[in-house]
């Protein structure tokens, strides 16, 4: 082997042998050297445990010898007491504990990597089972009967959660409402006198005009129902955010605005209106809002009118400044009027519906243009859709449509018989919706059947001139989701509510309570649990001008129903 001159200044040769008896000498010094160490930890280890320490053992190495080296063991000779100083007998305690530290850690360390995922879910559902069944027993104790054992119970409560979490858990709200608009009517009653509530709580049709316009005040003097100012002509929709906090109402003036339902005060105007003087009258007409909704997350607000468009606005932006709000974005598309909104349930699917007899289908997450649902033969007056992507919409060719998206076929359902086009739509729950009919006809409509479930109520909101003149169209209607109770409203006077069964037996909607309202009420918003609801009241039809209601108010109503509580199943 040849080594470089910066080692020994010239280039030299040294034996093979030697490099091997040096490689041997330094390894045999190392296992042995290894050995002594691992031999005193132990020694340490044991004389901890047993109360008694044993110095280290101390290690002298002589390699001064050319080839070889000396080597001394002083703790391998018992005779020989070895010397140690409190620096040495400190270090070699402070190395224990250091290797006792080291152990700990390692220990749990294991005992962390021991659980695997699964054994981690199981652990958190036996704590979330543990949490349940300790808030059951306290209900318990307070309850003196036991209908059934707390396994059952603490089931039925997971699996209540669960239905609420994916928003499947159907509600009965009737009779708390019903108890709520009796109560008020009760107070009202005693304070105008038994004998005129009476005579004007059945629609007024038993009574003159004068004691049902009395009895309407005295709503309004007890703050039951409030109208509030904000729109020159006549509100057109309106929607609620999922909370129930904040309302947004349009008008045929062109104006939007955001309502705070808690304070009952305006809190912004979203869209002023247009005046005569900022152009032309059919510019005004372009401008009229004629159908709203709300997503569920409360996050984008769709807005459709005469000018054929969807316009879309950011809820969370909204009413931050006092100057009008512009939309996010513009969806054209539609080549007239859209005329109806509807967000898919926990979803951001939107879609349209217009005189143009089409229906259009947005994403929102992606603001885009989706596709286009042909069908109908007319225009599209009305449209919903529940938690399935189904949505059913209504037109003037008197048929009723359950479009399949995902299959990309739809149902069609036809009332048949003298039964007018449909005038309002409401979707109860997957399967089931309700359909409201210019010849004051209301239904209740199954998916898997072509024909109305039960009988249908006939003059739900009365006749124009008593029993003998025309039927009253219904002009709006909205149901709490997944619940039993229906608000319905025309231009009678009041706004009725219904109870609406969907057993398999005795499936139908039947009346529950009236509350009254004067003037066209053209949209309704139920608020959430059937608390209140908000509805759009002016003096002329949402479509149209005719069959004006004199002295009526273009007014932004709310609406209470004091609703205590609710039963859940």
């Amino acid at each position: 082997l040849l080594v470089g001159t910066e080692t020994f200044g010239a280039p030299c040769t040294i034996p093979l042998s030697y490099l091997f008896g040096l490689h041997w000498f330094i390894a045999s010094r190392s296992l042995h050297y290894n050995k002594i160490m691992v031999q005193t930890r132990r020694r340490s280890t044991a004389a901890a445990a047993g109360g008694k320490k044993r110095p280290r053992s101390k290690l002298n190495v002589d390699l001064s010898g050319g080839h070889g080296g000396k080597y001394e063991d002083a703790v391998d000779n018992d005779d020989i007491t070895p010397t140690l100083n409190d620096e040495e007998l400190d270090s070699g305690e402070d190395d224990l504990d250091n290797d006792r530290m080291d152990a700990s850690e390692e220990e749990d360390e294991d005992s962390e990597e021991e659980e695997t995922v699964d054994e981690k879910r199981l652990r958190l559902a036996r704590d979330y089972l543990s949490k349940m069944e300790a808030q059951q027993s306290s209900e318990e104790e307070s309850e003196s009967d036991d209908d059934g054992s707390s396994e059952d119970k603490v089931g039925k409560r997971i699996a209540k959660e669960r239905l609420r979490k994916s928003g499947l858990l159907e509600s009965y709200l009737a009779d708390s409402v019903l108890e709520g608009v009796q109560t008020m009517r009760g107070k009202i009653a005693a304070k105008i006198g038994i004998e005129a509530a009476s005579q004007a709580w059945m629609g007024g049709e038993a009574g003159d005009g004068a004691s049902a316009e009395s009895y309407a005040k005295s709503w309004i003097d007890e703050k039951y129902v409030t109208y509030h100012r904000g729109h020159d002509l006549t509100p057109t929709s309106v929607a609620l955010s999922q909370d129930g906090h904040t309302a947004f109402s349009g008008a045929k003036d062109g104006s939007l605005a955001m309502w705070n339902v808690e304070e009952g005060r305006k809190m912004s105007c979203i869209l002023p209106a247009v005046k005569h003087s900022d152009g032309n009258q059919n510019n005004r007409n372009e401008r009229e809002i004629l159908a709203i909704a709300t997503s569920d997350d409360d996050r984008y607000l769709a807005v459709g009118g005469r000018d054929n468009c969807v316009r879309i606005f950011d809820i969370r932006t909204l009413g931050k400044t006092t100057n009008p709000s512009t939309p996010i974005t513009t969806l054209a598309g539609h080549k007239k009027a859209v005329t109806s909104l509807a967000f898919r349930s926990r979803s951001l699917d939107l879609y349209s519906g217009s005189d143009d007899r089409c229906i259009r289908r947005y994403d929102l997450n992606a603001m885009t243009y989706v596709e286009t649902l042909y069908g109908h033969q007319s225009p599209v007056v009305g449209m919903d859709c529940a938690n399935k992507n189904r949505p059913v919409s209504i037109a003037r060719d008197r048929t009723v449509r359950v479009w399949k998206v995902e299959d990309d076929s739809h149902l069609v359902f036809r009332p048949g018989g003298d039964v007018g086009s449909a005038e309002c739509i409401s979707a109860i729950q997957d399967g089931w919706f309700v359909t409201g009919h210019d010849d004051g006809r209301l239904s209740l409509w199954k998916e898997e059947k072509k024909r109305p479930v039960g009988d249908a109520v006939v003059a739900a909101h009365g006749h124009n001139g008593g029993k003998s003149g025309v039927t009253r169209s219904i002009m709006c209607c909205d149901a709490v989701g997944l619940s039993d109770v229906l608000a319905t409203g025309s231009n009678d006077g009041y706004l009725r509510l219904w109870r609406v069964s969907t057993a398999e037996k005795g499936a139908g909607i039947k009346p529950l309570d009236t509350v009254p309202i004067h003037g066209h009420i053209n949209s309704i918003a139920m608020g959430p649990g059937g608390k209140f609801c908000v509805a759009a009241v002016g003096q002329e039809p949402r479509l149209g001008r005719w069959d004006r209601v004199p002295r009526a108010k273009n007014r932004f109503a709310i609406i209470q129903l004091n609703c205590d509580g609710e039963k859940e199943d």
